[in-house]
C-alpha cells in the first residue's frame, strides 16, 4: 500500500514540476522581451509621449504672459485667415499623394514581383535608393529637375511650352510638385514592405491559383493583393499621417527664388510662424495639437472600417 501510495505521488508530481517548468520558461521568455523593449519604450516615452503631453499642456497657456488660458490659444489658431487656406492645401496633397502611392506602390510592387528573381532584387533596389536621401536633398534634386533650363526632361519641357520653373509651378500647382517629391521619395521603402507581404503568402494558396488556370496578371489582382490589403492599409495610414506633417518642401522652396517663396503653405509651417516669427508657442502647440488629432481620427476611421485587426 505504502509502495503504491508512494507510486501515485511520484506519478502527480511529474505534470506538476512540468508545469513549474513552463511557466519558468514562459517568465525567462517575457522578461528577456522586456529587456529588449526596453531601451524603445524609454525613447518613446522621451521623444514621443512626453512631446506630445507637454505640447497639449502647453496648448492652454498664455506662453508670453505665463499665465492659463484655456481654449483661447485654439480660438487664435481657428480665426487665423490663413488656416482655411493651408488646410486645403495640405488636403489637397496628402489626397494627391496618397491616391498614388496607393495605385502606384502596389502596381510597381506587384509587377517586379513578376520579374525574374535577379532582375526583380535589381529594380526593387534601385526604387529603394531614393529613400535613403533626406527630404531637403530631394527638394534641392527636384528644384534642379523642374527647371527647363538645366532639366535632363528639357525637350519634354519644350513641348509643353514651359520655359522656366515658375511656369512648370504654375502647371503643376504646389501640391503636384509636393506629391511628386514625395511619391520618389518614399515610394522604394513601401515596395521593399510590399515585397515583404508578397513573399509570406501562402505557397500553397498560389500553387493552387496556377492549378486554377490564373495567369500570372489574373493571379496578381484576384489573389495577391486582396491577401495584403492589411499592408497597404498601413501604408495608407502612415502616408496620411506623413503628409499632414508636410514642413520640409514649402519651406525650402524659397531656395528657387523668392516668387515661389511659401511661409504658410501648410498647417506645420503655420505653426512653425507662431512659434519662432511671432513667439507665441501657445497658439503653436494648440495648432500642432489639432493636426495630431486630425491625424489620428483619420488613422482611428480607416482602421474601424477596415476591421483592421479583424482575425480571419
Amino acid at each position: 500500500m505504502t509502495e503504491t501510495s508512494a507510486l501515485s505521488a511520484g506519478a502527480a508530481a511529474v505534470p506538476a514540476a512540468r508545469a513549474r517548468a513552463a511557466r519558468t520558461k514562459s517568465r525567462r521568455r517575457s522578461i528577456t522581451a522586456y529587456l529588449f523593449l526596453t531601451p524603445y519604450l524609454l525613447l518613446l516615452l522621451a521623444f514621443g509621449v512626453f512631446p506630445v503631453g507637454y505640447a497639449i499642456g502647453l496648448s492652454f497657456f498664455d506662453t508670453i504672459s505665463g499665465s492659463f488660458a484655456g481654449l483661447m490659444n485654439y480660438e487664435l489658431a481657428l480665426d487665423d485667415f490663413r488656416l482655411g487656406q493651408s488646410f486645403v492645401n495640405v488636403i489637397t496633397y496628402v489626397a494627391m499623394w496618397v491616391s498614388l502611392m496607393i495605385v502606384g506602390v502596389v502596381a510597381l510592387a506587384t509587377i517586379i514581383d513578376l520579374m525574374p528573381r535577379r532582375l526583380g532584387t535589381t529594380v526593387r533596389t534601385v526604387t529603394f535608393l531614393p529613400s535613403a536621401v533626406t527630404s531637403a536633398a530631394v527638394v534641392v534634386l527636384w528644384l534642379f529637375l523642374l527647371d527647363p533650363q538645366v532639366s535632363p526632361f528639357k525637350a519634354v519641357y519644350g513641348l509643353l511650352g514651359w520655359e522656366n520653373r515658375f511656369q512648370v509651378f504654375d502647371s503643376i500647382g504646389f501640391a503636384g510638385v509636393f506629391t511628386l517629391m514625395a511619391f520618389f521619395a518614399y515610394a522604394g521603402g513601401w515596395i521593399v514592405v510590399l515585397h515583404g507581404a508578397l513573399t509570406a503568402l501562402p505557397g500553397e494558396v498560389m500553387e493552387a491559383g496556377r492549378v486554377d488556370g490564373c495567369r500570372p496578371v489574373t493571379l496578381a489582382l484576384r489573389v495577391k493583393i486582396p491577401m495584403i490589403w492589411r499592408t497597404v492599409a498601413l501604408m495608407a495610414v502612415l502616408s496620411i499621417a506623413n503628409g499632414l506633417q508636410l514642413f520640409v518642401e514649402p519651406q525650402l522652396l524659397g531656395l528657387a527664388g523668392p516668387q515661389l517663396a511659401r511661409n504658410d503653405w501648410s498647417l506645420n509651417q503655420l505653426a512653425y510662424q507662431y512659434a519662432f516669427a511671432l513667439g507665441d508657442f501657445g497658439v503653436s502647440a494648440a495648432l500642432s495639437t489639432m493636426i495630431l488629432a486630425l491625424s489620428v481620427s483619420i488613422a482611428l476611421w480607416i482602421v474601424f472600417a477596415t476591421r483592421f485587426y479583424r482575425i480571419d
